[in-house]
């Protein structure tokens, strides 16, 4: 079935993994009798975590500015729309799964999307099952197998101007943060 070529490639191979795989019975194989020391945390207020807010400055509010927008085509089979403005004004009806390609903040831009909703918000109010963010302004459209989607979240907009003040609204600032 196979040729003396592929099973002396096949036997090679494996003979390189075992090899050069440390195994558990070689390396030891049991775990230490305690456990290790926890990590050594230095207070926040030496010298080097200030260059560091120094240096995160800049790529953190880059990154806030990236996560206000979502603008994206997806491909799946299912229908959907979905019109908000934020959650004092929202209506959806949608079942459709899709890999998106596009952008949904530092999200990479290929994801899965998955929808199953079916509601009115007002004020506040929620009635039914909506999916989205609570703070976005946007729009859905799915239909057949293509669908497109264009928001802003209002939060993260926030989260970018209050970054200025090394504020971090989000949670989500690489480095440290001096309010800590």
């Amino acid at each position: 079935m196979f040729s003396t070529t592929a099973k002396l490639f096949a036997s090679v191979a494996a003979a390189a993994a075992l090899s050069l795989c440390p195994l558990p019975s070689m390396a030891g194989g049991e775990m230490p009798a305690k456990p290790c020391a926890p990590a050594v945390q230095k207070p926040a207020s030496q010298k080097g975590d200030v260059l560091h807010m120094i240096l995160y400055y800049v790529p953190n509010r880059v990154l806030d500015f990236v996560d206000i927008f979502r603008l994206s085509v997806g491909v799946g089979v299912g229908y959907g729309v979905n019109v908000r403005l934020t959650e004092l004004a929202e209506v959806g009806l949608g079942n459709y799964e899709s890999t998106r390609f596009g952008m949904k903040g530092r999200i990479l831009p290929i994801y899965e999307e998955n929808i199953d909703e079916a509601g009115v918000a007002f004020l506040g109010f929620v009635n039914g099952c909506l999916q989205r963010d609570p703070t976005e302004i946007g729009a859905d459209l799915h239909v057949g197998v293509v669908g497109a989607q264009a928001a802003v979240s209002v939060a993260e907009a926030a989260d970018f101007i209050v970054g200025f003040l090394m504020i971090d609204l989000q949670g989500d600032d690489l480095g440290p943060n001096p309010w800590d």
